[in-house]
């Protein structure tokens, strides 16, 4: 489950002298998922800070992209354990469950794919250009491109979401 370096790691960071047993192993584990659930929603708030600051100072800093570095190889990191244990698997039994839940899927994804496009939409065409004090020019062009951008993140993360259910 955890390396040495890991094991060796966690003992001083969290302060305890002598092993635990499996109940404190398991509140321990449980911490320290919350908290870095936390710190990950936490520095995504900051890049994104820092992105708008960047923006309208009009440069890029090392900040914004180490947020973004650290963030990508913690949810990477994350997604690859996961996938190697086979946590992230879910069966159903029942052909009806799985139909349904397939059915969730659909609609969850869609709707994310709208709000992403939407999103993107509104962050690029016109809040970044508006606080980098540029012209807010927009063309047809732009709301199809973030329709299909949206269309394609939907579709690609319910099929992600799918390969993970088995029958």
């Amino acid at each position: 489950m955890l390396s040495n370096l890991e094991k060796r790691m966690l003992k001083p960071f969290i302060g305890y002298l002598d092993e635990r047993d499996e109940y404190q192993q398991g509140e321990i584990y449980k911490i320290l998922a919350g908290a870095c659930m936390h710190a990950f929603y936490l520095t995504t708030g900051l890049m994104l800070i820092s992105l708008i600051v960047d923006t309208i100072n009009r440069t890029f800093t090392f900040g914004t992209i180490a947020l973004f570095i650290v963030n990508q190889l913690v949810s990477y990191n994350i997604l690859f354990r996961l996938r190697k244990t086979g946590i992230a698997e879910t069966e159903y039994d029942i052909e009806a469950d799985y139909k349904k839940i397939i059915t969730g899927l659909r609609k969850k994804f869609t709707l994310a794919g709208i709000q992403w496009g939407f999103t993107m939409l509104i962050l690029m065409e016109f809040l970044l250009p508006a606080l980098a004090g540029e012209e807010l020019e927009i063309h047809w062009f732009s709301p199809l491109i973030w329709f299909i951008s949206g269309a394609a993140f939907g579709v690609v993360t319910y099929f992600f979401k799918k390969e993970m259910l088995k029958k």
